[in-house]
């Protein structure tokens, strides 16, 4: 004994000296669990770069719509509560909250990497079981061990980081790139400063991580029963839990990604045009100064009663111009679904609310001022009623028209027709609802989940002070059409299509959509890469327990069952995760007012399906090795 532990200290001095091993063997290290760590990892730190590529788009500056010139706050000829809320400020704030949750998925697919890179560097720690264990039992310190696992990190970080940072700047810069609003600089201390912290917090997990694997190994119970198994991995059912828990944590947060992203899709409408919209041309024009074109005389701003006689003679132009089919009004932000918000008051009739009699019904609805004609310019049904009419002038009687939300919800039996609305803040604005149109999701963000009550009135008795004006005829009508507003200082901007506009205005919806698909993608196959190390590993790890199990008679189709049936329970634990992370996702989605609706059941059961699938297909490597593992091993 004594002259054993002589000659295992004399051969200390040697072993302390080795070396890395040399090349061949460090490029199989990179292309096994080790090389997937590296592709993790770099992942990591490309999403690190990407989250600040996002986070310094100009979120909070965004106070219009997108690719569309900025929303007043026009009056409309009514006074407003003190809690009016302009559509302008509505698809900001909503911007914002929807820029926090793409950040958020962001940091759930960072979290999905971080996963996969402590995976990968688990299962490539112990991949050197055998090796660790012969360098300490030959005499090696422990010093000269935590060396060998960092000459390791140290390759991966000088590889991996560069990787990340290359691939991050290539991801952010196409994102950058297709975002439809105002950029703002990447302040180039500032970027480096966060994307440098982000990376290094990469790189320290997994520095962590394979280190700890390593001084793990090293430990003499560790060292002992990987001699004893000689080249046989053993069976420890402690080190298989952690291995399948990291797994179904990690798809887990992968599925609750891919139904966060399920829920967006169902919130991106990006309008195919209705049947008139190609020919239905936009032109956003401002009531002129008066003095500046036949309105009036004198100079300064036109009053409601000028802008009124304005959009009068406006729209009596327009049909007068060769090849205008027909012509129609709207206050800017009509035609995407954004108008003013505010209070209220609904002539219920005999209502009731609890036990109380409740004659007047207050709500909340969004208020448009349009022309006659509009709604069956932009192909809105009217349901009951009638729409405006060119009698519903400033001298008429004034007049509404509402959405079946606001009718059902506000008056008795959804009966609005005859009924009084009052608008604004004045005691005395009362309106008679004339007409009843068909509820439409609006194509912005700022919407809301549930339909919004909308109320409508006409712009020749609530004239807002600019306006977009509809015309349907061909090309040489548009171009005399803009000719007459330029002369009479109408001051038009380029006409576009219906259709062009509400693409325009769903632009951040489909960029957000985009991005959302392209996360989810990502921690998919994220996902799949870490399923497949684990099962590899446990696979490994349980060779003995198999080839018993073997010379036992189980056949080929138990030993599938064996090795499939545990990713698979992996993989529904990881689905009940991704169910109570999918729910809080889509739950703050809709806290957003961004109409997300709620994926439904069949979404549910199709990510359990899918991440299922996922784990089938990352473990049939797994199983092709349980299936060469021959009977005759267990006496081994």
């Amino acid at each position: 004994m004594d002259v054993s532990r002589t000659g295992g200290q004399a051969r200390t001095g040697r072993m302390s000296t080795l070396r890395e091993p040399p090349t061949p063997r460090r490029r199989t290290r990179l292309q096994g669990a080790f090389g997937g760590a590296l592709v993790a990892l770099a992942a990591a730190g490309g999403l690190v770069v990407g989250l600040r590529s996002v986070a310094a788009l100009d979120w909070g500056g965004v106070r219009s719509l997108l690719r569309l010139p900025r929303l007043p706050h026009d009056p409309l000829g009514l006074t407003w509560s003190s809690r009016v809320i302009w559509s302008d400020l509505l698809q900001s704030v909503a911007l914002q909250r929807m820029g926090r949750v793409i950040l958020a998925l962001f940091l759930a697919a960072m979290v999905v990497a971080l996963l996969n890179t402590l995976i990968l560097l688990l299962e490539a720690g112990s991949s050197r079981r055998r090796e660790v264990a012969v360098r300490a039992a030959l005499g090696a310190p422990p010093r000269s061990l935590l060396r060998l696992f960092l000459a390791d990190v140290r390759r991966l970080l000088s590889l991996a980081l560069p990787l990340g940072l290359l691939l991050g700047l290539s991801a952010g810069g196409v994102i950058r790139a297709a975002w439809p609003g105002p950029l703002a600089p990447l302040g180039a201390v500032g970027a480096t400063g966060t994307v440098a912290i982000g990376l290094l917090s990469a790189a320290a997990v997994a520095s962590v991580a394979y280190v700890w694997v390593g001084l793990a190994l090293g430990r003499s119970d560790h060292l002992s029963a990987e001699l004893g198994a000689g080249e046989r991995a053993t069976d420890d059912p402690a080190a298989i839990f952690r291995r399948r828990v990291l797994s179904s944590f990690q798809m887990g947060v992968a599925g609750s990604v891919a139904l966060a992203t399920v829920a967006l899709a169902k919130a991106v409408i990006v309008p195919g045009g209705i049947a008139s919209s190609s020919a239905t041309t936009v032109i956003a024009v401002s009531v002129p100064a008066v003095g500046t074109g036949g309105v009036g005389n004198g100079g300064g701003t036109a009053g409601p009663a000028t802008a009124a006689r304005s959009w009068q003679k406006l729209l009596a132009r327009m049909a007068a111009v060769p090849g205008v089919e027909a012509e129609s009004l709207s206050a800017r932000g009509a035609l995407v679904g954004l108008g003013v918000r505010d209070y209220a008051t609904a002539q219920c009739g005999a209502c009731v609310r609890g036990l109380m009699p409740a004659p007047f019904w207050g709500a909340v609805a969004d208020h448009y001022a349009v022309a006659p004609g509009y709604f069956g310019m932009i192909g809105r049904k009217v349901v009951s009623g009638r729409a405006f009419q060119a009698s519903d002038g400033p001298s008429a009687k004034k007049v509404a028209v509402v959405n079946e939300t606001f009718a059902y919800t506000a008056f008795e039996k959804g009966d609005p027709l005859g009924h009084l609305v009052r608008l604004g803040h004045d005691l005395d604005s009362w309106y008679e609802v004339v007409g009843v149109v068909a509820d439409e999701a609006p194509v912005v963000v700022g919407r809301d989940d549930v339909p919004r009550a909308q109320v409508y009135v006409s712009t020749l008795q609530q004239p807002p002070m600019q306006a977009d004006l509809l015309l349907r005829g061909d090309d040489a009508a548009v171009r005399t059409a803009m000719d007459f507003l330029a002369a009479d200082g109408y001051r038009p901007d380029q006409p576009r299509t219906l259709e062009e506009v509400r693409r325009s205005a769903a632009a951040p919806l489909a960029w957000i959509g985009r991005v959302a698909v392209g996360l989810a993608l990502v921690t998919l196959l994220l996902a799949l890469q870490g399923s497949h190390a684990t099962a590899l590993q446990v696979t490994r790890r349980r060779l003995r327990e198999l080839a018993v199990r073997r010379a036992m008679g189980a056949t080929d189709v138990r030993v599938l069952l064996f090795v499939l049936g545990g990713a698979a329970r992996g993989a529904l634990w990881g689905a009940a995760l991704a169910t109570f992370l999918g729910a809080l996702w889509v739950a703050l989605l809709q806290k957003t007012a961004a109409g997300v609706p709620s994926p439904g059941l069949e979404s549910y059961v199709a990510m359990a399906a899918l991440l299922v699938a996922v784990a089938l297909a990352a473990s049939l490597k797994a199983a092709r090795e349980a299936l060469a593992v021959a009977p005759a091993e267990a006496a081994a």
